[in-house]
C-alpha cells in the first residue's frame, strides 16, 4: 500500500468488539484519555485539527504470518480521521450510516478528509480503500490471537 499519513484500518471480523475499550471499566479508559491528553495536547495525532472534543483510537499491530493483532498504542483522533480508520462502520453498516447523519456527516466528508490530509486524490483514496479491503478479506480468513501488549497489566490494575 502506499505510504499514507492517514490510513484505512479494517478489523478481522473475529477481532471485532474486542477493543481494549470493551474491557475495562469507564474510570480506566478516561485515565488513559486523560494521559493522552497531557502528551498530546487538544491536537488530532494526525492532522493536527486542534479541538476539545477528541476521540481516543487504539493502534494495533497485525501480524500477518502468526495470526496475532498487538495494540502498541493509544493517540488522540479527530472525528474525521477516527471516522477514516473506521470506514466500515461509517460507510457500510445502517447503524453507522444513521449516526453519519445524525452527526452531520457525509461519505464525501470523510473521503475529502482522507485526501486533504494526505493530499491525494479521491482516485488515490479509491485504490488505497480496494487495498485495504483486500488485505481485510484476506486476513477474516484466518483465527486471530489478540495482545493487549504492554496495556494487559490494566486489565489487573
Amino acid at each position: 500500500m502506499k505510504e499514507f499519513k492517514l490510513t484505512i484500518e479494517l478489523v478481522p471480523v473475529k477481532l471485532w468488539n474486542k477493543s481494549l475499550y470493551n474491557y475495562l471499566t469507564k474510570d480506566k479508559w478516561y485515565q488513559i484519555k486523560k494521559e493522552v491528553k497531557q502528551r498530546e495536547g487538544n491536537r488530532c495525532y494526525i492532522c493536527g485539527t486542534q479541538s476539545n472534543r477528541l476521540e481516543l483510537h487504539e493502534f494495533w499491530d497485525y501480524d500477518d504470518e502468526n495470526h496475532i493483532q498487538t495494540l502498541i498504542e493509544f493517540h488522540h483522533l479527530c472525528s474525521l480521521c477516527h471516522k477514516v480508520k473506521h470506514i466500515g462502520f461509517w460507510t457500510m453498516t445502517q447503524d453507522g450510516i444513521e449516526k453519519l447523519k445524525q452527526e452531520g456527516y457525509t461519505v464525501d466528508d470523510i473521503i475529502n478528509h482522507f485526501c486533504r490530509v494526505n493530499q491525494c486524490t479521491r482516485k488515490d483514496f479509491e485504490r488505497h480503500k480496494e487495498e485495504a479491503f483486500a488485505l481485510w478479506q484476506e486476513r477474516n480468513k484466518y483465527k486471530w490471537t489478540q495482545s493487549l501488549g504492554k496495556y494487559e497489566e490494566l486489565l489487573t490494575s
